[in-house]
């Protein structure tokens, strides 16, 4: 495998969009504005800056920084839709069509009703943005209280923010919801399927999957076995240590790839079944 350098002076968080037969980059400057770099017939463009991260609130003359977890995503060949969050914990979206960029504006943030008023509750965490096709957008980020929120874009309108509930690991012989920490990864695979993928409490990876119809509660799918240093015919666990990420190449293909306590990158995915390897380099290694 070998690695190109693409750029200098940029920072993490990074975002990435593909779209047919283009990729684009961003990430955040040495001065904190925003970056961008696009791949598009065959090589890599100039890097420029989008501008500081900033975002119009309805009903106020200033404006506020965008955090700087950031999720890209396409929902039609000619537009882009970034992802943000305020520090208030709002949702904001920046969209660039034809190398045209808009500023932030904001989205809202899911609520609560008491005494027939809606509270907003804000966003807490990471986002995660997939498409399954022409107008269709699905994000997801991680509420107040540690669930899974999800709304859509279904070219016309934002739906209304849904718990899709959090992870549970058993305790004392029951079952213990555990909020969610860290990076999400979404993506689609085909029309009618949506993994969604994170870190464990006890670093494994955890999958929740939406198959047309439903979703399925969180699920782990283990991790990385590697030969024990003292005793190499024994094999250990070896928890992940870094966040997921996902893509798909067909309606029956998805690829996850995540760091393990080891220091090295693997490899699972799914093409009916989930299947797993091992580290660049080894022999395949189940998880």
């Amino acid at each position: 495998m070998r690695w190109t350098v693409i750029g200098s002076g940029l920072f993490c968080p990074v975002a990435v969009c593909r779209r047919p037969g283009e990729i684009s980059l961003f990430a955040r400057g040495a001065t904190g504005e925003l970056l961008c770099k696009e791949w598009e017939g065959g090589g890599w463009g100039e890097l420029h800056s989008l501008g500081l991260p900033l975002a119009r609130l309805e009903g106020s003359p200033g404006t506020v920084p965008a955090d700087w977890q950031l999720a890209a995503c396409s929902g039609d060949p000619t537009r882009i839709h970034l992802f943000a969050r305020s520090p208030d914990g709002d949702l904001l979206q920046m969209i660039g069509s034809e190398g045209e960029w808009g500023a932030f504006e904001c989205l809202g943030a899911p609520a609560t009703l008491s005494g027939g008023l809606a509270i907003p509750l804000g966003l807490a965490g990471p986002l995660a943005a997939c498409s399954a096709g022409a107008d269709r957008i699905d994000l997801f980020a991680v509420g107040q209280t540690g669930d899974l929120l999800h709304t859509s874009w279904d070219g016309r309108d934002w739906s209304d923010f849904e718990s899709l509930g959090t992870p549970a690991m058993p305790h004392g012989g029951t079952q213990r919801s555990v909020p969610l920490s860290g990076s999400l990864a979404a993506c689609c695979c085909g029309a009618d399927r949506i993994g969604i993928f994170v870190r464990g409490t006890l670093g494994d990876l955890m999958v929740k999957w939406w198959d047309g119809t439903r979703w399925s509660e969180f699920a782990s799918l283990g991790w990385p076995q590697v030969p024990d240093e003292t005793y190499p015919a024994v094999a250990v666990a070896a928890p992940l240590t870094g966040p997921p990420a996902a893509c798909s190449w067909g309606v029956d293909r998805l690829d996850v790839f995540t760091r393990a306590v080891d220091g090295n990158l693997y490899h699972t995915w799914w093409d009916g079944s989930w299947v797993h390897d091992g580290a660049p380099g080894s022999s395949p290694r189940p998880l």
